[in-house]
């Protein structure tokens, strides 16, 4: 025997319709997103289950606070894209206007009769998700850079264009900090060659580096209105002081996430095994790096595979 829920997840409260294997309404109500909504949900949940009724889920996302609630509850979630959805809620009214209570039915009735086309949620372990996690966000934050990116080479082009020929990459730490000390050409202009080579040299940039920038921080640049240049300075401050923090944030970290840490210890590029004994011998253990979707470079946060370390019998015998 099986129940069908249509969940329809909200920020607030998710809707509920529930039905049998025949199609007739079991239940319907919203779930507050609250410690007290869910509580009381879950000893519903439960009570279902343990009269011998088992749960499947339908709902429009992999992920979140309430797809784990439902997992935890010994759910089967079925995840379905919100497409689908669309189409078959053509199929039950000729209204194409959504309705929170409408679509969990939708949702429940879809499932119930499409089921054999769907596949159920997987749940991994703590440690994938962790990774998934991570990989997520690295995403995130690298579309985000990349968008301030954009937003700030705009911004110099419309009144500082000077920096941009100075400085090749404007993530850089020296280049973030160049655009800070000199946020204008007048503050450029006023830069002497001494001046220009300390702050270089401050900045571990080369002495070939520094001469070769010299002769362009130097030249002539275009005037531009008193006003765009003020309006301009403010803008590109606060782009540098978001773009610090995505660039921070955007750092390959996968080497001191606990998911990466086991039995081994990293060790100056290889690891030690714990045989024990007399007979301990060290190892490299094989990682291998994807590269993240859409983040255009490899990151150690993207996806790991270690050898696992021998046994100390099998260390022993080698």
């Amino acid at each position: 025997m099986r129940d069908y829920l249509g969940v329809d997840w909200a920020d607030a409260e998710h809707a509920v319709w529930v039905e049998d294997e025949a199609g007739t309404k079991v239940m319907s109500r919203t779930v507050p997103h609250t410690v007290e909504g869910f509580a009381e949900f879950g000893r519903w949940l439960d009570e279902r289950r343990a009269a011998g009724r088992e749960l499947w889920a339908a709902i429009e996302k992999p992920e979140g606070r309430i797809v784990d609630f439902l997992l935890d509850h010994g759910v089967v979630v079925f995840p379905i894209n919100p497409k689908a959805v669309d189409r078959a809620r053509d199929r039950f009214r000729m209204s194409g206007a959504k309705s929170d209570p409408f679509d969990a039915r939708v949702l429940a009735t879809f499932l119930r009769t499409e089921h054999g086309h769907l596949a159920p949620l997987r749940p991994s372990s703590e440690a994938a998700q962790e990774l998934k996690g991570l990989t997520r966000d690295y995403t995130r934050q690298v579309r985000q850079q990349t968008r301030l990116l954009n937003q700030l080479t705009a911004a110099l082009k419309a009144y500082y264009p000077r920096a941009l020929e100075v400085v090749d990459d404007l993530k850089s730490r020296w280049g973030r900090d160049f655009l800070g000390a000199y946020p204008t050409p007048a503050a450029l202009a006023t830069l002497t060659e001494r001046q220009w080579q300390r702050w270089a040299r401050a900045h571990r940039l080369s002495g070939a580096r520094a001469a070769e920038l010299w002769p362009i921080v130097q030249r002539p640049q275009l005037a531009v209105p008193a006003h765009v240049v003020r309006v301009q300075v403010r803008l590109v401050g606060a782009l540098l002081e978001q773009l610090g923090v995505t660039v921070a944030r955007s750092k390959p970290t996968g080497r001191r996430s606990p998911i990466f840490s086991g039995a081994c210890r990293r060790r100056s590029g290889r690891h030690r095994c714990p045989a024990g004994g007399a007979e301990r011998r060290s190892h490299a253990c094989t990682l291998s790096w994807a590269t993240l979707p859409a983040a255009g470079r490899p990151s150690v946060i993207s996806r790991a595979r270690a050898a696992p370390c021998p046994s100390p019998t099998a260390a022993a015998n080698t």
